[in-house]
């Protein structure tokens, strides 16, 4: 029989000293957080926070959330190491904290419970599927049925191809049973139960896209469930039979034929609900019908009640946080980018340094996991946007265009810029589907939006970027008399009085790649870059060249003064321009390819060209070397240089630290790579002219041990280097 852990003394006062000292004002954290990481190497350190996460109640409710959480992180590295013994003292513990009282502690738990099952999968503990099985029928305490439920629910989120794994026993029968064949019984008798309803039902619609046997052969009964949770008062209740609904409309829609015409109608009255989360869900559905196998013809006769209630929902909220960021950045103007207006930069290289996990006590190791891009979310403005734009799709403008035009002009008028803002939205999303019947109104269309590119409101002038590069492609038809393809089925005209309104769209967004408004200067870039890939596809940019000189020196002047936020979409337009003229046209016009290359190296030399945020500049100059070819020939002896000079330094730091993790030499692994990919755009735009480069560098010592990198992302680079240089340079 094993023997029952039991902390030491004095251990166990150090241990909640140095979690208490941490929560102070004025505390060397660092100092901590070094105890802390010597610790890490005790056996039975992970025992010890466990003790004082599930047991210590005489602490104060920080400490033992600090304990439980550095318990978790710690145990994402530890647990398969771990003794039987101590994995069991730990996961009897965490069975405890799930029927605390405290629901803070709870909810810790849940997250270490996940973390286990990864590390062990659902066979390793069928004990925790006992106990959520028993605790979700037979339990009368709301507490205890809260710790299942929220650690149910992360289990599923996380590892859901563990819901059919076969568990053997005497618990579940005299077969193997799988895991969701346990569970999803009685999360369905709790959809009858107001409090739980809403946990449960959302653990369900998780494991439906996974869709395990248990819920495959309850389908019938969780579609009756849903129907009768239609009307619950709960704002997140409905919120879930919205996401059941979408997900059966996309997978199972034998199962709601019967009940169609009253489930339309119970969306579009959910795509009205006071509650945003629900009428968010509700816009939702609409997406996933036009998806599904069901006749799109249905939708018809309620388009005229629909497109109202898509319209009403596209006008942004009053307090919007991208609308605040975008009047915050309008009064600010000339001002520099604060750091929490630089976008992250989530690199797959990213790595965390030697010495440290770089996560604080009581900071849980996975709560950046989701992709944040900035103040952007998805949202039911966006949702309706894109509900509008599918129906157009799918019905054509001869069912939308009657019902949504005379509300468009209507609203272009309106005195409110929100309104406004709205308006040009749907003629945007719309501009795929209805681009037929909105032909005949292209010209005054496209007249009407130029001027509102000057609006005093950042988020109209926005707006009207994108509306204008999504019509670009439709005023790039050529006329219908003159469709002359070349070999590679472009077309080589365009109609006059379309030349003229892509001329008017061009010169448009140029004015607005020069607003001081970073967010505004951002949607032109965009819509620019669309904008120039049309005209690549259409006339192979032959309209460009009569306005290389206003094209170039706008982009110039943007990538000379713009801040960090919008350095890489700027590089991304000036890329663009020397990828859709060509390097073959650019050499022609040695004055303008000046005028694009000086000005991103005069950024790279302002940064110092080997801090990090020089990144995306050098993977600019390698696609604009690959594209300019020649023509990038006098600024390739520099560029190279710099390039062999940077990763020679990341290579002795790399070495440095991998002998003293305490090194000062920094090593990055995205300037290694960025560093090698740029060599590798020199040695494809140059050819056999980056052979003497090469000849009088050091760099053919330096690739060997590129390519021998601990890391696959560098090794990666570097093999590709390598094959460009041996077609480059096959002496």
């Amino acid at each position: 029989m094993a023997l029952v852990w039991q902390p030491q003394e004095a251990a166990y006062m150090q241990l909640c000293q140095l979690l208490s000292e941490f929560q102070k004002p004025g505390a060397n954290q660092a100092l901590i957080l070094q105890q802390l990481e010597q610790a890490k190497h005790v056996p039975d350190f992970n025992n010890y926070l466990s003790f004082i996460f599930s047991k210590s109640d005489n602490l104060p409710m920080e400490v033992r959330q600090s304990a439980g959480l550095l318990l978790k992180n710690n145990l994402k590295q530890q647990y398969a190491g771990l003794s039987e013994d101590f994995r069991n003292y730990i996961k009897g513990d965490l069975l405890h904290v799930l029927s605390l009282p405290q629901r803070v502690l709870r909810h810790t738990a849940g997250s270490i419970t996940t973390t286990i099952v990864g590390a062990l999968g659902l066979a390793g503990w069928p004990e925790l599927v006992v106990w959520w099985s028993g605790t979700l029928q037979n339990t009368a305490d709301a507490a205890v049925l809260d710790g299942a439920l929220d650690s149910l629910q992360k289990v599923v989120e996380d590892h859901p191809h563990l819901l059919d794994t076969q568990l053997v026993g005497a618990s579940w029968g005299p077969g193997p049973a799988p895991v969701s064949g346990l569970l999803v019984t009685p999360l369905l008798g709790l959809l009858t139960a107001p409090a739980a309803a809403e946990a449960a039902l959302a653990i369900l619609n998780e494991m439906f896209g996974h869709m395990p046997a248990g819920l495959q052969a309850a389908l019938p009964q969780y579609t009756e469930a849903v129907f009768k949770l239609a009307t619950a008062e709960s704002p997140g209740v409905r919120r879930e039979v919205c996401i059941a609904f979408c997900q059966l409309v996309t997978v199972h829609p034998e199962l709601l034929e019967a009940h169609l015409p009253q489930l339309i109608e119970y969306m579009i009255i959910s795509n009205q609900d006071a509650n945003e989360s629900v009428a968010l869900e509700a816009a939702e559905f609409w997406l996933a019908f036009c998806e599904s196998e069901l006749g799109i013809d249905l939708l018809q006769p309620v388009l005229n009640r629909l497109i109202p209630v898509l319209m009403k929902n596209m006008v942004f909220d009053e307090y919007d946080e991208e609308v605040q960021a975008a009047e915050d950045a309008e009064s600010r103007q000339g001002q520099p980018d604060s750091d929490k207006d630089i976008k992250p930069s989530h690199s797959k290289h990213a790595r965390t340094r030697a010495g440290g996990d770089g996560t604080a006590v009581g900071e849980d190791e996975d709560a950046n996991d989701d992709d944040d891009e900035d103040v952007r979310k998805w949202n039911l403005r966006k949702c309706s946007a894109a509900a509008l734009d599918m129906l157009s799709t799918h019905l054509g403008d001869e069912h939308i265009l009657p019902l949504l035009l005379p509300i468009v002009q209507q609203r272009l008028l309106d005195p409110d810029w929100k309104v406004r803002e709205s308006a040009i939205l749907a003629l945007g999303a719309v501009s795929e589907g209805c681009h037929m019947g909105l032909a005949p109104y292209l010209t005054d269309m496209v007249k009407m939006l130029i001027p509102v590119l000057q609006d005093p409101r950042p988020m109209v002038r926005m707006i009207t970027c994108w509306c204008l590069s999504r019509y670009v492609q439709w005023v790039l038809i050529p006329p219908s008399d003159d469709r002359q393809v070349d070999h590679r089925g472009q077309s080589s005209s365009v109609a006059p009085e379309n030349e003229a309104l892509f001329v008017a769209i061009l010169l448009g967004l140029l004015g607005r790649v020069q607003d001081g408004n970073s967010y505004v200067q951002e949607a032109a870039c965009s819509g620019l870059a669309d904008l120039l890939e049309h005209a690549s596809n259409v006339t192979h940019g032959r309209l460009l060249l009569p306005r290389l000189q206003p094209l170039v020196e706008t982009l110039s002047n943007a990538i000379a003064t713009c801040g960090r936020r919008n350095l890489r979409i700027v590089l991304d337009a000036i890329s663009t321009t020397c990828s859709v003229i060509g390097g073959r046209i650019l050499s022609e016009y040695p004055a303008a390819v000046q005028q694009l290359v000086v000005p991103v190296l005069n950024r790279w030399q302002s940064l110092g060209f080997m801090e990090r945020d020089v990144v995306p500049i050098m993977e600019s100059l390698t696609n604009i070397a690959a594209s300019l070819g020649p023509a990038f020939e006098p600024y390739a002896p520099a560029v190279f240089e710099k390039a062999v000079v940077l990763l020679r330094a990341q290579q002795e730091a790399r070495k440095a630290q991998a002998a003293d993790a305490t090194s000062s030499h920094l090593y990055e692994p995205d300037l290694h790579m960025a560093a090698l990919d740029m060599l590798s755009g020199l040695a494809d735009g140059l050819r056999a002219s980056v052979e003497p480069l090469v000849t009088a560098s050091p760099l053919p010592t330096l690739l060997p041990a590129a390519c021998a990198d601990a890391s696959s992302d560098v090794r990666q680079s570097a093999f590709a280097l390598l094959g460009d240089m041996t077609k480059a340079c096959p002496r």
